[in-house]
């Protein structure tokens, strides 16, 4: 009897460690492409549309996803949100990055506006937001970082002279 109470008590913990394996670190991974350039990829058991903006460190909102309709997007889990990748302009430096994922469609153009109105709370919840359905933010941060020099000539010591 207690041999069989040790295997399942070995098996229930085989099972935990296995589960914790597996769970999704985050909603969403943000992935740099470039230096100023990066696509949001969600997670798995995320609500089914989402919206982005940034707010960069001097106060200006932008709004990264702009469907044709002003509403959110279709964002499945393991697929780059609108298909494509989004760019950060260098002068505006760190920005955070805010994706609310939601249970149905919501308009853009209110939750814009509602971010606006709030950008001098920090950090902003899916409770301060007036939203229907279920809705869940994520803010993460991207540094756009300047490209590397194009041309010039290497040296002899392997650096680029740009003067030449």
């Amino acid at each position: 009897m207690r041999f069989g109470a040790l295997l399942l008590a070995a098996g229930l913990l085989a099972a935990c460690a296995e589960d914790k394996k597996t769970a999704p670190t985050g909603r969403v991974e943000l992935r740099r492409l470039s230096g100023a350039s990066f696509e949001l990829v969600p997670g798995e058991n995320q609500h089914p549309y989402c919206l982005v903006f940034t707010l960069s460190a001097n106060g200006v909102i932008r709004q990264l996803t702009m469907s044709r309709d002003n509403v959110s997007y279709a964002c499945p889990p393991g697929k780059p949100v609108g298909g494509h990748a989004y760019r950060v302009p260098l002068d505006e430096g760190t920005v955070k990055v805010q994706v609310l994922f939601s249970s149905q469609r919501v308009n853009a153009a209110s939750v814009a506006q509602q971010l606006l109105d709030l950008r001098e709370r920090a950090p902003i919840n899916s409770i301060d937001l007036r939203l229907p359905g279920n809705v869940t933010i994520e803010t993460l941060s991207f540094a756009p970082e300047a490209p590397p020099p194009l041309g010039g000539v290497v040296g002899a010591d392997g650096l680029i002279d740009a003067g030449s």
